[in-house]
């Protein structure tokens, strides 16, 4: 079952003792469920173009909160259909139309779920120099942090593809081998985003604090949950495919949290304890609200020099926050040396 469908599953960890990611798993599943209602009466023909619909996002982690999180939309069309034609983009549009009464707020037209997108366009450009982001940004969405909308058997279908992608003449022929060309491409995609962040940072002033923090924290644990998964699956010598295909209908936050348990480290309540606060604290829209400020207001300073963000309170201590989540994570990872490959290191680090 997907998480939309169930609840916390890891039972070394009571959700409970954690309100706002036990309350934020509740809403999603509240929101996720009136979006496949309005989906779910989408005219016939037009279905008959959408292969499937995933969130991804706080939604597809299922950590929204009603207050203030969006939806963030993967649609995906026929292969039959052209990605940037005219008739993709109708589609596209007669999806949020019929969204319309939720009042979600739709993806920047900038942002990389402002297209929809096709299986084959996921799937045929992997490891092309000329790849584009906002579709190999989809791709690894998908792996890291979707919740299926519409057609949940073909969604499972997309994500038995990709992952056989990644597989070929790889792992799919000898599971003793790691996944070298899921690695690379991860480890791409995070610093891609690292990067971008950056640029934020020189460009979007007022929104670089939110999203310093966001990737810090969420953006943090989705990758992490995926590259432990790949840690751990290089202990897994009969079929490294089918294992991981399993592993995928996880959270990211479960992914960890199963992780450390199949390692017998009792220590997961240091990342999600870090990450509660993280959740509660963006659950408060004046929190939100104080974080999109623009250093300059700050000091006066036109400049707006790195430094001016520690005048910010609710940035220094998320900051610090996500500080100790950070120091866990690499304890943990440091210390399976022995237990995983040392292939994987190598890989993991050259």
């Amino acid at each position: 079952m997907y998480p939309y469908e169930r609840e916390w599953s890891i039972n070394s960890v009571e959700l409970e003792r954690y309100v706002a990611a036990k309350q934020n798993w509740d809403e999603s599943k509240m929101l996720i469920n009136k979006i496949r209602n309005y989906l779910s009466t989408i005219d016939p023909e037009i279905a008959s173009q959408i292969q499937t619909i995933a969130a991804a996002g706080s939604l597809g982690r299922m950590e929204a909160c009603q207050e203030v999180s969006d939806a963030d939309l993967i649609i995906v069309l026929s292969d039959s259909i052209d990605p940037k034609s005219d008739q993709a983009i109708n589609i596209y549009n007669f999806v949020w139309e019929s969204l319309k009464p939720l009042k979600l707020d739709q993806p920047k037209v900038t942002g990389v779920f402002a297209k929809p997108t096709t299986q084959n366009e996921l799937t045929s450009s992997i490891g092309k120099a000329k790849e584009e982001y906002d579709i190999y940004s989809k791709r690894l969405l998908f792996l890291l942090e979707t919740q299926p909308l519409y057609k949940d058997s073909n969604y499972t279908a997309l994500i038995h593809a990709i992952v056989e992608r990644y597989a070929d003449k790889y792992v799919k022929n000898d599971s003793k081998k790691e996944w070298t060309l899921l690695l690379n491409d991860l480890i791409r995609y995070f610093r891609a985003l690292a990067v971008n962040y950056q640029w934020d940072f020189e460009n979007e002033v007022e929104k670089w604090a939110i999203r310093n923090v966001k990737l810090r924290h969420s953006r943090l644990v989705m990758y992490s949950g995926l590259l432990m998964l790949l840690g751990e699956a290089s202990k897994e010598r009969q079929d490294k495919v089918s294992w991981l295909q399993k592993q995928l209908k996880k959270t990211p936050l479960e992914r960890l949290a199963w992780v450390y348990e199949q390692n017998y480290d009792w220590n997961f309540h240091r990342i999600i304890g870090s990450y509660n606060v993280f959740l509660s604290r963006l659950n408060d829209v004046k929190v939100r609200k104080a974080l999109n400020f623009n250093p300059r207001d700050l000091t006066g300073n036109p400049d707006h020099p790195y430094q001016d963000r520690y005048t910010n309170l609710e940035f220094v201590n998320l900051k610090a926050n996500s500080d100790g989540l950070i120091a866990e994570l690499l304890r943990f990872v440091f210390t399976r040396r022995g237990t995983w490959t040392e292939r994987f290191f190598e890989y993991l680090i050259f």
